[in-house]
């Protein structure tokens, strides 16, 4: 299928059959649905964390698949996918999960899949309760981290290792705590695709989370100018 498309939209406060006010909004580059709370800093600075997305072009290989675990509204897939083969982008809640696949459509992107699953252990598997923590969907977690929750929604997880991806060469995973979680049950994974270098999110230093990188035989690096953000290569 090679259909592009574009954006029609009509005031609210107007009939679905009222054409007087119709709007016609095409698109021909990489376009990202973004949360409107956050307009101002988009406006002001761009895309967040766009040089570290510049930077992990270098990691990823057009022979070999990515996996985006966490990937909010597409910011990495969609700006990466012309850097790999293809693309799987996890993305457990709701809105958050439309606004990813609005943005892949939008953009006409053919190699990345969406995937409304979130990522976890086997006794994570299931239905769970994610708990919201911002209006723009960012810091969403299954975990009770004493945050002021706004809302919560159900989701439901899987392993990785359930979807028997292969082929992969570099993982983005931010999942607010459950790093230890997802990466504990794709083993699998990890293996047959030859421990890829996997880039992840660290609030705090989570000495099992580095322990159980170290017994794979990661080597974990601190990315300059990203105080949180590493990378666990071999």
């Amino acid at each position: 299928m090679s259909c592009k498309y574009f954006i029609l939209t009509k005031p609210c406060d107007k009939n679905i059959d009222d054409d007087e006010n119709n709007q016609i909004i095409s698109l021909n580059s990489k376009s990202f649905i973004l949360p409107s709370c956050r307009i101002n800093y988009y406006i002001n600075y761009g895309l967040s964390e766009k040089s570290l997305i510049s930077w992990v072009k270098i990691l990823c290989s057009k022979d070999k698949n990515m996996l985006d675990i966490g990937a909010h509204t597409g910011t990495y897939s969609i700006s990466l996918a012309e850097h790999c083969k293809h693309i799987y982008a996890f993305e457990p809640q709701k809105m958050t999960y439309y606004s990813l696949c609005g943005s892949v459509a939008l953009s006409n992107i053919k190699n990345v899949t969406c995937i409304n699953y979130g990522l976890g252990s086997e006794e994570q598997i299931g239905v769970k309760i994610l708990n919201i923590i911002s209006d723009d969907g960012g810091g969403s977690t299954i975990h009770n981290n004493n945050y002021n929750v706004l809302k919560t929604e159900e989701i439901e997880i899987k392993t990785l290792d359930s979807f028997n991806i292969d082929n992969i060469g570099f993982i983005k995973i931010d999942v607010e705590d459950n790093e230890l979680h997802v990466l504990k049950f794709a083993q699998n994974t990890l293996k047959n695709s030859n421990y890829p270098k996997i880039l992840f999110e660290m609030n705090y230093y989570n000495t099992e989370l580095i322990d159980f990188l170290k017994e794979l035989k990661y080597n974990i690096i601190n990315i300059n100018n990203c105080n949180n953000m590493y990378l666990a290569t071999m």
